[in-house]
């Protein structure tokens, strides 16, 4: 088995897909438990486009970012592929960025 190393990806939201982000979201935290407890996601979170939101307003969503634990950007893009932001139009995976990444840093929350 190849050693796992970390990857970056930055996965855009597909225009329009504010309603559809927020309507699959649960589905789609739920399913990336697993991922966090094996250590295959190690970060990640949603982007916002020009700022963050206040208390109580629904954000201005661009995107999502996560750090991936994978043997390779082939499996990275597979995981992305799975998940129901992807199955259900909300990330265009076509725009994606994954590039290979080094944490020299990580603080807790």
């Amino acid at each position: 088995m190849a050693q796992k190393k970390e990857f970056l990806a930055i996965i855009p939201d597909k225009p329009g897909a504010l309603q559809k982000r927020l309507e699959v979201r649960p589905t789609h935290l739920a399913n990336l438990k697993p991922l966090i407890e094996n250590g295959t996601i190690v970060a990640g979170g949603a982007m916002f486009n020009d700022r963050h939101p206040e208390e109580g307003e629904t954000p201005a969503f661009k995107g999502s970012m996560a750090i991936y634990q994978a043997e390779s950007i082939e499996e990275v893009r597979n995981l992305l592929s799975q998940d129901v932001y992807a199955r259900e139009g909300v990330w265009d995976l076509e725009a994606t960025t994954i590039v290979p990444f080094r944490s020299a840093v990580r603080q807790p929350l």
